[in-house]
């Protein structure tokens, strides 16, 4: 527990072991209908899925037919026969599954999809929308032949659209940007129509209708010289009572696929994109952290591109023991979040780190331990507290540096709190205190 003008921001759990880093093979959901949301975890390779409640309790393991190797495949949670009860939605070979909350087999659509995207999963997407009624969740899925299938309740086939590339960024996203109550779908290939004359290797941004009709397809290479995006997000942010998409490069879309305004100069990759409502006027707030660049550009800026702050004078943590040292131990921001602790509260900012481990890639090959930060700033880019957690990479765990911690009430109190995977497999649940 850390003090920082007078507020104070502690870990109230630490109690769950995933065993692993879950990477992106992460998601929370209330499968057993208390109004608690228990924490679901699948192993790098996709073959072993695990759920855990928030005392730590295994409550049940299923071996999966996966054969993924970089912790990418997604975990669908969603109460997809409206019983008050989370179902548990992932691939299983050449299957996508539904587990209730005691393990066992509700639900099971056959794809029969003998591809594999570069990372080895058949399934590389999955989520839940609102995709024939505003008022049940249907499944939609992306599928490594190039495929993307929406499912009902019952896992019977909505519709298919196909013609798009074999890889796949590693998100789905969802909203309803019609007005229409039903959601659109929007997600980014990589690689999937070859290569361009100098070489490089581009994706398609693709927006689909909830009715699988494609709305939009464009190639990443021209908004920013990448082959993906990593992070996208569908609002007002503008507050002029239409949607835009907004990239994790920093460049602000209409829903024709044209650039509105473009800071990408103003970051080295981009990352991860959190936003709210601006307290102060029309439109959104919006912060983006950004892992793998450099020189750390995380940015704060209005929904009209206006920069508002940046994170270059955080007091980032620093590893400065012989050992760090040696192992060129270096630190990496984490996905950032917006949480508002109590209705009434204006929303915070939070931003961690992780460590790389250069000497051991992805997959580490020795145990080695340090102290980060978590980070908390006001909507103008303040820094209004901090408090350190111990971490360590665990010899043996993967890491791609992309996990999904999230935001939500887990314990079910009526206030949300940071679900935080480490890198030690421990979920940390953040709470704050006035």
């Amino acid at each position: 527990m850390a003090i920082f003008e007078k507020i104070v921001y502690y870990i109230a759990n630490e109690k769950i072991d995933l065993k692993c880093y879950p990477n992106y093979s992460f998601e929370i959901g209330d499968i057993d209908g208390d109004g608690r949301k228990e924490l679901i975890s699948l192993n790098q390779s996709a073959t072993l899925l695990s759920a855990f409640n928030l005392d730590g309790e295994l409550l049940f393991e299923k071996n999966l037919d996966n054969t993924g190797n970089w912790g990418t495949t997604l975990i669908c949670a969603a109460d997809i026969d409206s019983d008050g009860r989370d179902e548990i939605i992932v691939p299983n070979g050449d299957s996508i599954v539904a587990f209730d909350g005691k393990g066992n087999k509700i639900r099971e659509y056959k794809h029969h999809s003998s591809g594999k995207d570069g990372y080895g999963v058949s399934v590389p997407l999955i989520g839940a929308a609102k995709i024939k009624s505003p008022d049940e969740w249907s499944i939609v899925a992306v599928l490594a032949e190039g495929e993307a299938v929406a499912l009902d309740r019952a896992f019977n086939e909505i519709w298919k659209t196909g013609g798009m590339g074999h890889d796949f960024g590693h998100e789905i996203f969802f909203a309803d940007i019609d007005g229409d109550g039903l959601d659109e779908i929007c997600f980014s290939t990589i690689g999937c129509a070859g290569q361009t004359a100098d070489g490089w290797n581009f994706g398609e941004l693709i927006l689909l209708d909830h009715d699988g009709s494609i709305l939009l397809r464009k190639r990443v290479d021209d908004y920013v010289r990448d082959n993906h995006f990593d992070d996208t997000a569908m609002a007002d942010f503008m507050g002029n009572g239409t949607s835009q998409i907004l990239l994790e490069k920093g460049v602000l879309l209409d829903l024709n696929g044209n650039v509105i305004w473009d800071i990408s100069d103003k970051f080295d990759h981009g990352q991860w994109i959190a936003h709210t409502p601006d307290p102060n006027g029309k439109g959104r707030i919006v912060f983006i952290s950004e892992l793998w660049g450099a020189k750390k550009r995380g940015l704060l800026f209005s929904g009209n591109g206006e920069v508002i702050n940046d994170f270059k004078d955080l007091p980032w943590v620093v590893f400065d023991s012989e050992e760090h040292k040696n192992l060129d131990l270096t630190p990496l921001p984490s996905r950032a979040h917006i949480i508002q602790w109590t209705p009434e509260s204006e929303p915070e900012i939070f931003l961690s780190q992780q460590s790389l481990l250069p000497s051991s890639s992805h997959l580490c090959y020795q145990t080695v331990s340090f102290q980060l930060k978590a980070l908390f700033m006001d909507l103008r880019g303040g820094l209004l507290g901090e408090f350190p957690f111990n971490d360590s990479q665990i010899k043996g765990y993967f890491y791609n540096g992309e996990v999904h911690s999230k935001v939500a009430d887990i314990d079910g109190d009526g206030h949300q709190e940071i679900i935080f995977p480490k890198q030690d497999g421990h979920v940390m649940i953040i709470k704050k205190k006035a």
